[in-house]
């Protein structure tokens, strides 16, 4: 008996995790997860690839999220309050370029060159690329101020990291996971719009056509003020963002693949 518990207990802790079933509570296991032990990664690819393959009309147009709560902030070593939870909701990009490529594009230190919607942008700091986009490195790790236009007279100022991490998967290849930290307020040249933090997780892998489909998550703590508009307003301009960006990194890989 004495010899029977510390097995049992052992073989509960080497059990491979498990990943959700849907994709409101995916988003956030891979978002909690992201810099974790690989097994995590790879529970998730098991269950969000089958999904993203069955439901891409569906992720074309977007799906409501799980809510980020503090411990799942702290998870992801951010120390910020989630009050009511921090709304979101998620969308499926499927891109004309394979996955290196896109690991490229979402490293690529001059985004204003890629975004129609970045006025400036700055990286402030990075860690090594080259090594990343040979795969040698397992990552890359950055930090950058941007000034975009966001539409109808619209512009915004914000700080935020992002981590770009591969993972290798026997079953399904290289799989690119990312995950963006921005836990500071954005600043708007309007009164009426507040955005306290937000955040996003996307997993990128290759399908079988050779193109890289990606699924994108953001999560916006926002507030309209005194004004006669749904309080959806951020997540629906961080949603609008995330489709137009997809859009744009597309055409620019496209268009610097086909430059001679």
């Amino acid at each position: 008996m004495r010899i029977f518990i510390p097995l049992l207990a052992l073989s509960a802790a080497c059990r491979p995790p498990e990943a959700p079933d849907t994709i409101e509570e995916m988003m956030v296991y891979g978002f909690t997860h992201q810099a974790d032990d690989e097994e995590h990664i790879l529970a998730l690819a098991d269950k969000l690839i089958p999904f993203m393959e069955a439901h891409e009309a569906e992720l074309a147009e977007g799906y409501e999220v799980s809510s980020l709560t503090t411990e799942d902030l702290a998870a992801a070593e951010v120390s910020a309050d989630a009050v009511d939870g921090v709304v979101g909701a998620a969308v499926g990009m499927f891109y004309s370029v394979d996955l290196d490529a896109v690991a490229f594009g979402l490293s690529y230190p001059a985004q204003d060159e890629i975004f129609e919607s970045y006025v400036e942008f700055e990286r402030t700091q990075e860690s090594p690329r080259d090594c990343f986009l040979a795969q040698t490195c397992p990552t890359h790790d950055s930090l950058s101020e941007v000034h975009a236009s966001l539409g109808l007279g619209i512009e915004m100022w914000n700080e935020f990291s992002q981590s770009l991490r591969w993972v290798e998967s026997e079953e399904h290849g290289t799989l690119l996971v990312v995950r963006v930290l921005g836990p500071t307020p954005v600043q708007f040249n309007i009164d009426f719009l507040q955005v306290h933090q937000q955040y996003s997780f996307s997993f990128v892998y290759q399908a079988p056509d050779g193109a890289a489909s990606r699924v994108q998550a953001i999560w916006v703590d926002g507030e309209v003020v005194d004004a006669d508009m749904p309080e959806s307003t951020a997540l629906n301009l961080g949603i609008s963002t995330m489709v137009n960006s997809a859009e744009d990194l597309d055409a620019w890989l496209v268009a610097r693949e086909d430059s001679p």
